[in-house]
């Protein structure tokens, strides 16, 4: 349901209000994630994460053999060690976000993840 002030929609204006708890205009909906495709060994084996509640995101390669949905906390390679993010997109929307943002999958320069996210890790890195 709109919001309507002097017959104009108000908006969001960041204010927390939409239905998931919170607004974050870099969420993005998995609309392939049910889709079956005819190779899945071609599979994306890309993930996108999310650091500081979405207020930045990056690429990074799952060279594991787990595989990793939407929502779970993560250890990818840093800088100076390893960060900790939440997977925010999985499969072959990463193809396409990569495809739309002009990076290339095969680069050999995309951090790794490391591994799921331990409570020693999400302790340390309690603030993200």
């Amino acid at each position: 349901m709109w919001n309507i002030q002097g017959g104009k929609p108000t908006g969001c204006k960041s204010n927390g209000g939409c239905s998931t708890g919170g607004c974050n205009r870099l969420n993005v909906h998995d609309w392939l994630a049910n889709l079956p495709f005819s190779d899945p060994e071609s599979g994306c084996r890309i993930i996108e994460v999310s650091f500081n509640r979405g207020s930045r995101k990056d690429f990074y390669r799952n060279a594991t053999t787990q595989l990793f949905d939407k929502g779970d906390l993560i250890s990818v390679e840093g800088i100076s060690g390893f960060d900790v993010g939440e997977v925010s997109m999985t499969g072959e929307l990463v193809r396409l976000q990569m495809k739309k943002k002009g990076v290339d999958e095969k680069n050999p320069e995309i951090r790794k993840v490391l591994r799921k996210a331990t409570d020693k890790d999400t302790g340390d890195h309690a603030a993200e």
